[in-house]
């Protein structure tokens, strides 16, 4: 017994120690008893130094990784505020040892980011240490290794001891002339209370401590500045600084993420030794409150993204405790004054290549990707940190006090107005709460799933700078934080216990550049690449080792290994083992020619050619003053376009409608192509604002008349401008408006369209009612209009809607509609599009119009849906259907189980309508806006909840009361994603998510056409949405999109950098058009919003 005792005993400790061996988490967290890490960035405020005397004090410190002691094993720098830098060399395991007293790198300033880099290319790592404070010494600190684990620091010997507020550096080789040139982040102590009026001020009177500074290497150890001279002196408060040669023409770039109004700066490397600051021309939206930011392929495309970070809290207390209404006044003022479009959430800047013009362009993807608010966010990193080839996203959070409570900052004014003693100890009394930091895995298809409390990276604190490295050379990337107040956290990595490969490189530059910085390496494998390049300044004010890290998945091989040096010389490894550790030698490149893939570009802008030179010009209106809590501007709705050959030549012209005060156009084309201007009676109603037109044979005389829908939301006043208006064709292209011919119609329309739904040879009306002027969300009237045929010399259309589909008379706020026969009866059925409903349909029974839409199972999908388009896409013989949404990479985010609502009602009895939008969070509905903006709208909100905290903890019910909410309107979308709708017949029908490329912002337009005649159709898609609150960042993230058809319902798409289609701005609609008489020559018309129209030549190649 004692023997079968001691066996069972050894059985359950064995299998104890196999279980302990399997970590719970993908990261487990060190103790400082583990790994002899005691660093603390420690603040103490006292009444001398405190937040109210120097305001930047909670920025906390960096963390810099590198083998100081080039013995194979990563260590660890910190930088601290008020306490000493502290250098940790590795001793394996994980354990570390602290050589700060010995090393020579004690310091008593105010230090903030740390770069790293072979400085005096001896082979060994020295470190640059920014320095900042509210004192006058803050020159910057550089230590040589001495190869002994002691350091001289040298920053005045070589040039680069910059006495601005530095906040981090990056070393680069700008000019390409073999060396590494420095580049330094400054945050100039600016008041806090500083408005636009103050920064513009700065940037026309700037003097040489505010500016970022470019210290060019002349070698032999001296550097110079430069930056007046390359065009990089600016003024702003700078926070991250992320190099890349963004646009791939060779040269780094350097982006600069800046704090408060001043617009971050993006310097594109003209390779002339100058720089362009391009952020408007490369960015639609940035960050407002630019912190941290990072650089990396996410997409694994060839083309390097960019992640910024802000601060705005995802929690729905936090975020209404700590932020104000953003100021409409402030925002506008910030735009106007140059600043761009920059709004307080995170950016994920997808690189969409180059465009026609050879433009830079990014798209802001943070929404779709799900990472837009991570709280008070600093260090963002773009890493593989689970080893399956794609980059994951880590964010680091909190900041000591909450700087932004609402209820402190609001007791502070009334202690200030009451001439209250309020010096004192105030800065201990500031509300401190701690929050996690943040990790999302990447999904490979543009969207992360948030992974924080799964991987184990969710410590709550006040965390800042932070790096990656293989600290136990395992094969996976632990990660070092900083944090403010606490021990630093040293996260091991445990992907070494799954079935994940990976593939280090370490690289082996020039005599001017040992470490390779700049060398960009792609791999490939398994129908599989990825890209890097080598820069070390990451996130917020730390910096990484310097070695290329892939994870592969479960990859064994690596096919093809290519290193381009910055110098342009190649070397290609070819059939490389997974796990390895490989060096890589520049002795070993040569410059060879290797075969690129040439991008074959299917448009061409050819606008100006074609003498077109149409602008749309909105004018002024203010629907936020009149509906505070508006979504978006409904008086910035248009226009459209309509296609036909108005004078029988056999070319097709096309008419574009415009704003109010302004007159639509129509274009006559001409045998070259070109296009002239005619002239017409439209003018004299240009008081109307044009929504949709439409060209059809209305009198039955075989030319095609011209009908205009007004709409907009101006007309309160004056109603009578919403009236439609209808121009009868004369036969050769000359119009005349027929007072006669259309009913009383003052409705704010959306859409026309014209079909013989009857049989009896004429074409009768479909016009959609978009809305009503003031009142949102009430649809507008829609008409069913049958044309009588011609009475008194012109067409008749009579209102039958009541007597056909009276469901169809208030069928929703519509915006789009089609005449289709979706049952293959031969008679033609109504489908419609608009906000806050499914896509309908209603069968033509040929007396009346019956509704299918919960026939086949789509009632469920309500959406904003703004565009409709029909084919045949599956190739089965009947119709189905493509839906454009709003997109999945907006403000508003949605569900079946969680959706976004909106109640309406006059919630306090003002005898105006009241709207509320709601969303879910943790089970509980809140409302949209917070306590200053909701009682703009119902002032008795401000006494109900007298604080901040108290609203921001209330429910949509407890705010508004649940029975008055029954009694609301009540409208839900439950799906934002632009959609296939595939036709099964009597059967349920399928409504499938088309590509994320095609969900990044709202679809407006849609082409369809085979466009590489494959017998498949295709379709072309273009957006967006510009006239949002301020508080919701515009949807502009789509440059158009072609989506290659497979024949069974399949769509690939095809991104701008390969397609050639960049059609981005306020894009309302697009529309094809015939050039000259030849069908194989086409083009599309490109409709935008107070913007030129485009007209896009679709190349011949693309046919071929």
């Amino acid at each position: 017994m004692k023997k079968i005792s001691t066996i069972l005993i050894f059985i359950c400790l064995f299998i104890s120690c196999r279980k302990q061996e399997q970590p719970k988490h993908l990261f487990t967290l060190l103790t400082p008893k583990d790994t002899q890490i005691t660093f603390n960035n420690k603040i103490t405020e006292t009444d001398s130094l405190n937040y109210y005397i120097y305001p930047y004090m909670y920025l906390g410190g960096g963390v810099a990784t590198g083998d100081f002691n080039n013995d194979g094993l990563v260590d660890v720098f910190f930088t601290g505020n008020m306490v000493p830098n502290k250098l940790y060399i590795n001793k394996g395991d994980m354990v570390f040892d602290d050589v700060t007293k010995t090393s020579g790198i004690k310091s008593s300033k105010w230090h903030t980011g740390v770069a790293i880099n072979d400085i005096n290319n001896d082979g060994w790592l020295d470190i640059y240490v920014n320095v900042s404070g509210n004192g006058n010494e803050k020159r910057n600190l550089l230590y040589i290794n001495n190869k002994d684990l002691t350091f001289t620091e040298s920053a005045e010997q070589y040039g680069i001891d910059d006495n601005g507020c530095s906040i981090q550096s990056v070393f680069l080789d700008y000019d390409l002339d073999g060396d590494l040139d420095l580049f330094v982040a400054n945050y100039p102590n600016a008041p806090l209370s500083s408005g636009n009026a103050y920064y513009l001020s700065r940037m026309k009177n700037l003097e040489y401590e505010e500016s970022d500074h470019l210290y060019r290497n002349e070698g032999h150890g001296k550097f110079t500045e430069v930056s007046q001279e390359i065009g990089i002196a600016n003024y702003g408060l700078s926070l991250g600084v992320s190099v890349a040669d963004y646009d791939g023409n060779g040269y780094d770039d350097i982006y600069v993420s800046n704090d408060f109004n001043t617009p971050d700066r993006f310097f594109l490397n003209q390779g002339n030794g100058t720089f362009k600051e391009s952020i408007k021309e490369t960015t639609f939206q940035t960050a407002l409150f630019g912190m941290g930011c990072d650089v990396a392929d996410y997409n694994n495309d060839g083309l390097f993204d960019l992640l910024q970070v802000d601060m705005t809290p995802e929690n729905n207390r936090r975020a209404k405790e700590n932020m104000a209404s953003m100021n409409a006044e402030t925002f506008w003022s910030t735009v106007e004054s140059g600043f761009h479009y920059q709004y307080m959430y995170n950016a994920l800047q997808l690189n969409r290549g180059l465009d026609n013009n050879n433009q830079l362009k990014f798209s802001n993807t943070s929404r779709i990707a799900g990472i837009a608010t991570t709280d008070w966010s600093w260090s963002p990193l773009l890493v593989d940190l689970d080893n399956d080839g794609w980059k994951d996203i880590f964010i680091t959070n909190g900041i000591k006090k909450e700087v932004n409570n609402r209820d402190f900052y609001n007791k502070l004014k009334k202690e200030i107005k009451s001439r209250k003693d309020f010096t004192g100890h105030i800065y201990e009394d500031m509300p401190s709460e701690p929050v996690e930091n943040r990790v999302f895995k990447n999904n490979r298809d543009l969207t992360f799933d948030e992974k924080s409390e799964a991987w184990g990276l969710n410590l709550k604190g006040f965390s800042h700078g932070a790096a990656y490295a293989d600290l136990d050379n395992d094969g996976d990337l632990d990660v070092i934080i900083n944090n403010t107040d606490s021990e630093a956290s040293i996260y091991r990595n445990n992907s070494d216990t799954g079935d994940k490969h990976y593939l280090k490189l370490r690289l082996s530059g020039t005599e001017k550049n040992r470490i390779g910085l700049g060398t960009k390496v792609s791999i490939y494998y398994n129908e599989e690449e990825q890209h890097q390049q080598l820069t070390l300044t990451r996130g917020f004010q730390s910096s990484v080792d310097p070695t290329v890290h892939f994870g592969l998945d479960t990859n064994t091989k690596v096919d093809s290994v290519l290193v381009n040096w910055p110098d342009g010389s190649k070397q290609q490894l070819k059939d490389i083992a997974a796990n390895q550790f490989i060096e890589c030698s520049y002795a070993d490149a040569t410059k060879i020619n290797l075969k690129t893939n040439t991008i074959q570009r299917y448009f061409q802008n050819i606008t100006d050619q074609t003498k077109v030179s149409f602008k749309h010009e909105e004018n002024s209106y203010r629907d936020f003053h009149f509906e505070p809590l508006l979504p978006h501007q409904t008086s910035k709705l248009g226009t459209r376009i309509a296609v036909d050959d108005c004078n029988r030549d056999g070319l097709e012209d096309f008419y574009v409608g415009n704003a109010h005060k302004s007159s639509g156009v129509l274009y006559v084309q001409t045998k070259d192509y070109t296009f002239i201007e005619k002239e017409g009676p439209w003018k004299d109603d240009n008081l109307s604002e044009d929504m949709g037109a439409l060209f059809f044979d209305a009198d039955g005389d075989g030319d095609k008349d011209l009908y205009v829908v007004s709409g907009g939301n101006e007309f309160l006043r004056r109603p009578e401008l919403l009236q439609d208006r209808l121009y009868i064709n004369d036969g050769e292209g000359n119009y005349i408006k027929t007072q006669e011919s259309l009913p009383k119609m003052y409705t704010s329309s959306g859409c026309v369209k014209a079909c013989d739904y009857d049989k009896d040879g004429d074409l009768d009306l479909f016009v959609g009612g978009r809305l009503v002027p003031g009142k949102y969300p009430l649809p507008g009237r829609s008409y069913i209009l049958k044309n009588e045929g011609v009475k008194n010399g012109f067409p008749k259309f009579v209102d039958i809607t009541e007597q056909l589909a009276p469901e169809l008379k208030y069928a929703g706020m519509v915006t789009d509609m089609l005449w289709s026969d979706f049952n293959a009866d031969g008679n033609d059925d109504i489908v419609i599009t608009g906000e806050w409903m499914p896509v309908r349909f209603f069968e033509n029974k040929q007396t009346s119009f019956k509704e299918r839409t919960n026939d086949f199972g789509l009632e469920g999908d309500t959406g904003w849906w703004y565009s409709l388009a029909e084919g045949d896409f599956d190739n089965d013989g009947d119709i189905d259907y493509v839906a454009g949404n709003l997109g999945d990479n907006y403000k508003y985010q949605t569900t079946k189980e969680e959706p976004f609502e909106l109640y309406s009602a006059d919630f306090d009895n003002n005898k105006s309508l009241d709207i509320v939008f709601s969303y879910h969070q943790e089970g509980e509905r809140y409302p949209l806006r917070g306590r200053q903006c909701s009682a703009e709208q119902i002032p008795l909100i401000e006494l109900k909840y007298k604080d901040y905290s108290s609203f921001a903890v209330a429910s949509l019910s407890d705010i508004y009361g649940e029975q008055n909410l029954k009694e609301a309107i009540h409208l839900k979308a439950t799906n934002f994603s632009s959609s296939y709708i595939q036709n099964n017949r009597n059967k349920k029908w399928d409504i499938t998510s088309l590509a994320p490329l095609t969900q990044l912002s709202s679809v407006n337009g849609i082409v369809v056409n085979d466009l590489n005649s494959d017998g498949n159709q295709d379709i072309i898609i273009a957006g967006n949405l510009y006239s949002s609150e301020v508080e919701t960042p515009r949807n502009d993230a789509s440059l158009g999109l072609v989506l290659l058809g497979d024949g069974t319902g399949g769509f690939a798409p095809i991104d701008s950098n390969q397609s050639g289609l960049y059609i981005g701005g306020d894009v309302k609609d697009i529309k094809v058009i015939q050039l000259g008489s030849s069908a194989k020559e086409k083009a599309l018309l490109v409709s935008a919003n107070n913007e030129k129209l485009q007209i896009i030549k679709i190349n011949e190649t693309l046919n071929d």
